[in-house]
């Protein structure tokens, strides 16, 4: 029966002393049941696997009663001390992230009664250092749109992608896997499937939608199945991956000498250009998909700066064509007579200055 079945379960799970690798399993078929990204249940996995097999290699149980406020801090500072891939620590933002899915983890821990309390309930947040941006300049963009051969297939569509990366600011997941039927060439927009499969409609301009055009009539191929509705293809008509684009974008920064180039700093680049053309906040935030204003103001002061520089062709003085004031020398200042100079003084301070 199913009660007594419900009551079996119930009387065998022993959950203070249950091992943290079968809870990770548990969590990670609440978090798709609920419809949760594929890239946060990914995620989720990945720092918590992280946190197992850190705890195997130290000799520390891995049972959730055993696992305290402490230890997962001294996780923490493992991965922060630990050099990446490529020799680096890990940023600020990363570390943010990693220690959001063990607070998540450990709160579900909580509410599922696997814990006495919320072990994490004292962890804050680490701070995340904020870094300008330095968005892509027209002269760079420039250089990036020619260096892409648009009369050779290849050259076509990376030249469709980074335009329409550039013009509308789409994730790179969310570029890569657009569909043909989500492209709507003539009436210049295209719809997507963010995060937290939110849909939303992104417009964009004249260039970018003769840059699509130009790919997708005469250069895209066929796709290799009936299946594959993705708008930007491989030569041989496959689906373009997120590596593929992330490869594509790296080679682009070689080639081009633009080295801080990858996929974010295009979605940079079209929030910050976009309020410097009088776009709307609100309007920014609904275009990125983002679920708050934060990030919106950091690009609002990110384009203030660089408007506060452009300002400078604004300068009163220079547009009224000033003429500069002669330079003056204490030696050529004349004398009446035979009368001292004069020292101390405003008066002659300013006639030691140079004036220009």
């Amino acid at each position: 029966m199913i009660g007594s079945s419900k009551s079996g379960l119930g009387n065998a799970v022993n959950k203070p002393n249950m091992n943290l690798e079968v809870l990770i399993k548990h969590f990670e078929v609440q978090n798709r049941t609920e419809n949760k990204s594929p890239r946060t249940v990914e995620w989720y996995n990945l720092v918590l696997g992280q946190l197992h097999a850190w705890l195997n290699r130290e000799g520390l149980s891995s049972d959730v009663a055993n696992i305290d406020e402490m230890i997962v801090r001294q996780f923490i500072l493992h991965l922060r001390e630990r050099p990446g891939t490529k020799g680096a620590t890990l940023s600020s933002h990363t570390m943010y992230n990693k220690v959001n899915a063990l607070r998540s983890f450990f709160s579900w821990l909580n509410q599922k009664g696997y814990t006495d309390g919320h072990v994490l309930a004292d962890l804050k947040q680490p701070r995340i250092s904020k870094q300008v941006v330095d968005p892509i300049r027209a002269d760079e963009i420039a250089t990036l749109l020619d260096s892409l051969d648009s009369n050779a297939a290849l050259g076509a569509r990376n030249h469709a992608l980074v335009s329409l990366m550039l013009d509308t600011g789409l994730r790179l997941r969310e570029a890569a896997h657009l569909t043909e039927f989500g492209v709507h060439l003539e009436d210049r927009y295209v719809k997507v499937l963010g995060k937290g499969d939110q849909e939303r409609i992104v417009s964009f301009g004249t260039a970018c939608q003769q840059a699509m055009i130009h790919y997708y009539f005469h250069y895209r191929p066929e796709p290799a199945t009936a299946s594959d509705s993705a708008f930007f293809l491989t030569m041989d008509g496959v689906p373009l991956t997120t590596d593929a684009v992330k490869s594509m974008i790296k080679r682009l920064a070689v080639s081009t000498g633009i080295e801080r180039l990858h996929p974010h700093l295009l979605r940079h680049t079209y929030a910050t250009m976009f309020l410097l053309n009088g776009g709307d906040v609100f309007l920014l935030k609904q275009n990125l998909g983002t679920a708050t204003l934060t990030m919106v103001q950091n690009y609002l002061h990110i384009a203030s700066r660089i408007a506060a520089v452009r300002s400078q062709t604004f300068s009163p003085l220079d547009s009224m064509a000033v003429k500069r004031t002669k330079r003056y020398r204490r030696s050529s200042v004349k004398r009446p007579g035979n009368a001292p100079a004069r020292t101390g003084g405003l008066r002659s301070a300013v006639g030691r200055a140079t004036i220009g």
